[in-house]
Parts: C-alpha cells; structure tokens; sequence
C-alpha cells in the first residue's frame, strides 16, 4: 500500500528578486525542447541512494523544505509573458513529497522510479523538482530525486546532498539548520550571466567562436551506427578500466601537465578519428560557469554548452592525443560566454531535436560517490537510472576520473557489440597513455 502527503509547505522564503528574470541561453534551449517533447527532452536529472538505518522520515521532509529555503533554484519556476516569453521567479515555497510505505526488497530500481523520471513538471506552477521515498525494508529506503535541469547541473548534485545531510542531521536533534551564507545569490548569477551573454552578442565574438568551425564536420558515421532520429532513453555501457589503470592515467596526465578531462577529451577525440579516418572532432561539451570561488556551494543551471574542436591525426600516439586535448579544451573555454545557440545561428545551421553542430557529446559530472554515514545512517548513491540523450555517444566521465567512465548512448540506434567494442578501444588507449 502506497502512501502518498501533500505538499510540504518550505519555510518563509528569505530575500526572492522583486521581478522576473531572462532565461540564460542554456535554460532558453532546455525551455524549448521541453515545449517540443514535454518529460522526454532528456532534461530531467534523476537521483537514486539507498538509506539503511533507522531513518525518521518526518526530519528528512523538514530537512528538504530547509533545503528549498536555502537554495534559490529550488524555489523557481518558469512564467511565461503574454507575448510568450519565458521568465524565471523564485516564489515556490512547497516541495512536491511522496512516502510510499512498501514495496518489495527486490523491486528493480528502475521500477521504483517508474513514470517519476520522466512525469512533466509544471514549469509555470513549481517546484521544478520532486522527491519520492520508498520503504524497502524495516531499515531500508530508497529516496528518488528528480530535478528539471532548468534548475541543476552536474556541481549541483554534491551541493543537494550536503545541504541535505546538513539540515537531516539537524532536525534529528530538534534544531533548524544554522546553513553558511555563500554570499552570491543563484538570482545574482544569473543575472551577470545574462549581461555576459548580451555583451558577447553585442561583440564579434559570436562570429570569432563560428569561425572555428565553419569547416569542421558535423556529424560522425560510423559502421554500426543506424540511420534515423535518436531516440531519447539512453543506456550505458562501462569503459573497462580497473581502479589502478585510472590512478595510472592520472599519473600520465600530472606528467604532460593536462586535466584528466582534457586527456580523455583527446583520447575520446582519437577514438572517434581512428573509426573514421578524418582527423577532426567536434564534441559538445556542457562546462560548469563557476570560476567564482562562491558559486562552489550554489545549486542551479550554471553551465554553458561549448563546441570542443580537436585536432588529431588517427595516427597519432595516444600521449600526443591528451596534449591535443588541452589545447582544444582551453581553445574552447576561450568563448565560454558565447552561446552555444548563437554559435549554431552563427553557422547558419537549423534547429531539430538533435544537437544541431555535433552528435558527440563528453561530459564531466560531480556525482557523490561511495557511502556516507550520518546519524546512524549508511547513504549509498546508486548507478544512474531514467537517463536520455540528445547525441549518439557520450563520453561521461565521474570528476577526477573517481572509477571508470561510461558511454551513454540511445540503444535503438546501435547494433549489438558496436559500443562495447569502441569502450574497448578506448580503455586500450587509456592504458597507452602512460606516465614518462
């Protein structure tokens, strides 16, 4: 029997801007492809953890209405104006709740989420994220977060799940949480955000960012690859690399003075190169805007999609391909704040459901990982579940290389063994990329 509360009323909101804010260009495409294909649009960030102990459901209700009156983006919502113009304003004050008292130990995970993945929100009501907890067991849950990427991104994982602890630690012991002031406000950035865009629209900047890729290809081809739409749900399928290959990789990158984000950028590019024999990849690359030290405890949308141009010879050895990876990446970091929209006008390139420059994508998340203990409880983020795709192959890479990376992918339009192969291929290149 399942057991679904109402609405928890958060605590009186603090200070919420007097008027309406623009969307940032990031949010204004997320808006769209949510009008177009309402809960498929692959925008809807799904977080699962086990929690085994004795845990008092009561306090983590309170703790998440203490979390929504801390952190701004959880209290937003999406009006739109008479002439159809989306705005954002920060006035939700409940958070959409459910406890569902049993199910089965066994029951997949998957199933446990259910329709709760991919169930649209109402943009122009809140709250644009939801949280359902199941009991599995007498000492076990399973809690299940969906936020609308108009309102998350990778970094803000980690700042979610610490304020969380926070505030549950808190009302354990009968007090309100006594939270750090970040000093910048979610409402703030945005805000310099949209001055930083208008001002890159105003410069020729937008045209400089294009013109790096007026020749580069557009779309990867390769054999086992079938024609037609992706399809939204993804899967994922494991780069093989043990625990001490990655350490060893990590040694590698320290040693040619790359991130492990750019050396993999370039492997991931020499992969691709070596499929096809051409010698450019373009991948599309979500970056966290957060080069202000207090962004670091902020939730919300607060990246930028930026196009990643490598150049790589198939020939090349795999060291010479992680080098190629700095370059481009800080190439591309050079024109953070121009659009990605603008760059696809700037191309003059159409608009369709699919990423319109490029059908690869790498991605780095700051997902937590391994378990957590707090007041008598043992936390355990789970694998990712509910994840859709707007591109044909991912890269996706936990921050810091922490385990192996993975590749997402929409399964209907892969032949069996395709992806697993190129997984394999790519741990080959990881282990040749060696320390000096």
């Amino acid at each position: 029997m399942s057991s679904t509360g109402p609405t928890v009323p958060a605590p009186p909101v603090g200070s919420v801007p007097s008027s309406a804010l623009a969307l940032t260009a990031t949010q204004q495409g997320i808006w769209l492809a949510e009008q177009l294909e309402p809960g498929e649009s692959g925008y809807h960030d799904t977080a699962v953890s086990r929690i085994v102990g004795d845990l008092d459901a009561d306090a983590l209700r309170a703790a998440l209405a203490d979390v929504q009156r801390h952190h701004e983006a959880l209290r937003c919502r999406i009006e739109t104006t008479a002439d159809g113009v989306p705005t954002q304003v920060f006035d939700v004050d409940r958070v959409d709740w459910s406890y569902r008292r049993s199910a089965r130990p066994d029951t997949p995970v998957e199933r446990l989420v259910g329709l709760d993945s991919s169930e649209p929100f109402d943009l122009g009501s809140g709250p644009l994220w939801r949280v359902r907890l199941v009991r599995t067991g007498p000492a076990e849950h399973i809690l299940i977060v969906v936020t609308h990427h108009l309102v998350t991104d990778g970094w803000s994982h980690g700042v979610f799940l610490r304020t969380l602890l926070a505030c549950y630690l808190a009302r354990t012991r009968g007090i309100r949480p006594a939270l750090p002031d970040p000093g910048l406000r979610y409402g703030e950035w945005i805000a310099d955000k949209l001055r930083r865009e208008r001002d890159a629209r105003q410069s020729d900047r937008v045209d400089r960012a294009a013109a790096r890729l007026v020749d580069a290809p557009r779309r990867w081809s390769p054999p086992g690859l079938t024609a037609g739409p992706a399809g939204r749900r993804a899967a994922l399928v494991p780069v093989p690399l043990s625990a001490a290959e990655c350490e060893t990789f990590r040694q590698a990158c320290r040693g040619l003075g790359v991130t492990t984000y750019m050396g993999l950028a370039g492997l991931f590019a020499l992969g691709v190169a070596r499929g096809t024999g051409v010698g450019e990849v373009v991948l599309a690359a979500p970056v966290a805007h957060r080069a202000d030290p207090r962004t670091a405890a902020l939730m919300g949308c607060m990246i930028e999609v930026v196009p990643v141009h490598v150049r790589v010879d198939p020939a090349l050895p795999a060291r010479e391909a992680a080098t190629a990876g700095r370059a481009a990446t800080l190439e591309a970091l050079r024109h953070l704040d121009v659009p990605y929209r603008e760059v696809t006008r700037a191309l003059r390139v159409p608009p369709g459901d699919e990423d319109p420059l490029t059908n690869l994508s790498f991605e780095e998340f700051n997902v937590p990982l391994g378990r957590h203990r707090l007041a008598g409880l043992e936390i355990e983020p789970l694998p990712r579940v509910g994840l859709r795709t707007r591109h044909d192959l991912t890269l996706s890479v936990p921050a810091g290389l922490a385990r192996s990376p993975e590749l997402l992918v929409p399964a209907d339009r892969w032949q069996p063994g395709t992806v697993a192969a190129f997984a394999t291929d790519l741990a080959d290149l990881v282990r040749a990329c060696r320390p000096a």
